[in-house]
């Protein structure tokens, strides 16, 4: 039992820490090439640079385009602007060897550098430049270096009226490349579009000669497969890790070789076979001594966890009173499970009250809120009107008023909901005059049904508010209330200027009181009924907003605290006795 367990576990040990070496070098090796890459981009940039500034110069446009008409005054003055456009770049640039310019013929126009090229080598790079290939090895003259090439552009729209060639020292990649680590004995060189090398760490590579057209030819294949694993490559087996510079067409390769791969996973192999024997070893001692002192008591104590409820913990009887760990254990255990009963008990009394705070503190909220928006609103009857419109304001607020604040009944009658409704309309139409229009399509059989206090008001709020604009076109809201099977299905809508629903409902965004009063209703509904009925806002922006919920069909007053005080005191009103 024990030496096959082991065994599993050290060859799939051995398998997973090769495959993560493997995989964190691969990757390693990926992000390695990725910098050194990006070494050769800002090297490569710096020549393209140049071109360009040459490209757009104006001597060289002028020169290029009038070089056959002049006469030998112009092009010696031409050759001296030249000297001092091109020494400049050469100072700031070592690494250039040669600049040239070539007109729109491919005939030599201005040479500067320290070095013969021949018309061959010349003729041949133009002729690659128009393939899209303007990066090149050469090895001429036991001299390895890089051809640059980039037609010239007329400004005056004529098309290539020549070209610019820089010769640069293939020492200046060579230079991305040193101090870059790859393992022991890895290989890091750059190729060329041709398969050429460019520049390599390994010095047995001949620079401006093919490498490996083989391996060249499959990264062309698959370029983005990055990873060749078990590849021969200089006499060793081993693996390729390659990427592509898009710009310059290279190809840059880091062979490692697997020696370097297999290092640590061989110390892993042995550090795991000598782990499994010691393992192996132990595991006889003390097998031998679990069996005596633990394994009978503990199937004692599983088999009692095992009948335990999950929300019963009281059923524990099993008591272990000897004085060892088990012992501790089983006394630990028991107490525990004393503790997760409490726990259990404390939750439940907890979650009740908290519901009924909950709505204590929601149904506070809503009063102070609707309060702030009447009395702001008789606030502009008093700047605005003198008698008639205060009084009737006056009148629906004292009776908003006392179903808010005197009533403390939760739950009240749909038809004393739409009173409310209506009495909250008399008091924004002293504001709002006649700006907006209210309709009802209510089912009589639902009039004298409970539901929650205050549910339609905060959303009729919602529908004046947000809903007339600017403008003052006038504006209808609709409410519609029907019964269904086990439930009352309210609607209310509006044509009015809409909003952006997830910004006015955010509490944390939006400081306004309506979009309190929104998450009010809605969580108060939650809390009475639970999540299982429908509360839903759909609005757009210019065409209006429709709310619609859905609460239980209710006959009779629900017994919540507040309404068993009340009823009470009715009671006791209708007796004579006086509160």
């Amino acid at each position: 039992m024990a030496v096959v367990p082991l065994l599993i576990f050290g060859v799939i040990s051995y398998q997973v820490s090769n495959s993560a070496i493997n995989s964190k070098i691969s990757n390693s090796s990926l992000q390695v090439l990725k910098l050194v890459q990006k070494n050769i981009q800002y090297e490569s940039d710096k020549y393209q640079k140049i071109s360009d500034s040459l490209m757009v110069n104006k001597t060289v446009q002028d020169g290029l385009y009038r070089f056959d008409s002049w006469d030998y005054m112009q092009k010696n003055n031409f050759i001296v602007q030249m000297n001092s456009i091109i020494s400049g770049h050469m100072s700031n640039s070592p690494q250039i060897m040669q600049i040239f310019l070539t007109d729109r013929d491919n005939n030599p126009v201005y040479s500067q550098g320290w070095f013969y090229v021949s018309q061959e080598t010349i003729n041949r790079m133009i002729d690659l430049c128009g393939k899209n290939i303007n990066w090149l090895s050469v090895n001429e003259g036991n001299k390895n270096y890089i051809i640059y090439t980039h037609p010239v552009i007329s400004e005056r729209g004529t098309g290539v009226i020549g070209h610019t060639l820089i010769f640069i020292d293939a020492a200046a990649f060579y230079n991305c490349l040193s101090g870059v680590d790859m393992g022991t004995g890895a290989d890091l060189m750059i190729m060329d579009s041709y398969g050429n090398n460019v520049a390599n760490q390994n010095s047995s590579f001949r620079k401006g000669y093919s490498v490996d057209s083989v391996l060249f030819s499959y990264c062309r294949q698959n370029p983005n497969e990055n990873i060749i694993r078990n590849y021969k490559f200089n006499d060793r087996l081993g693996m390729i890790a390659y990427s592509f510079s898009n710009r310059q067409g290279w190809l840059l390769v880091a062979a490692i070789p697997d020696a370097y791969l297999r290092a640590e996973t061989y110390s892993i192999a042995v550090t795991s076979l000598v782990s499994i024997i010691l393992c192996f070893l132990c595991a006889v001692i003390v097998y031998r001594q679990m069996w005596k002192s633990i394994s009978l008591p503990i199937n004692r104590l599983v088999q009692v966890v095992g009948k335990i409820d999950n929300t019963n913990f009281d059923q524990m009887t099993f008591y272990d009173d000897s004085r060892d760990e088990l012992g501790f254990l089983s006394r630990a255990f028991r107490q525990i499970l004393q503790k997760m009963q409490d726990l259990v008990n404390q939750v439940e009394t907890e979650q009740n009250q908290k519901r009924e705070y909950e709505l204590k503190m929601l149904q506070a909220q809503i009063n102070p809120h609707f309060l702030f928006n009447t009395l702001n609103s008789l606030r502009w009857t008093a700047l605005m009107s003198r008698a008639t419109s205060v009084s009737n304001g006056l009148a629906a607020l004292s009776d908003l008023l006392r179903n808010t604040i005197l009533d403390k009944n939760e739950f009240i009658t749909v038809e004393e909901e739409l009173k409310n409704v209506s009495n909250y309309i008399v008091i924004q139409k002293i504001r709002y005059g006649d700006i907006f229009t209210v309709t009802y399509e209510i089912d009589e059989n639902i009039l004298h049904s409970y539901m929650i206090k205050f549910l339609l008001q905060p959303i009729v709020e919602n529908s004046i508010i947000h809903g007339i604009d600017e403008e003052g076109t006038q504006k209808e809201i609709h409410i519609s209330m029907s019964r269904g099977e086990d439930t009352i299905l309210t609607v209310i809508s509006d044509n009015g200027k809409g909003f952006d629903v997830e910004k006015t409902l955010d509490a944390k965004k939006n400081k306004r009181l309506t979009g309190i009063g929104m998450q009010n209703v809605q969580e108060r509904i939650r809390l009475c009924f639970g999540k299982e009925y429908l509360f839903h806002i759909e609005s757009r922006i210019g065409e209006g907003t429709t709310v619609t919920m859905e609460f239980p069909y209710i006959s009779t007053l629900p017994e919540t605290p507040k309404n068993l005080t009340q009823g009470k005191e009715r009671e006791k009103d209708d007796s004579g006795t006086v509160r």
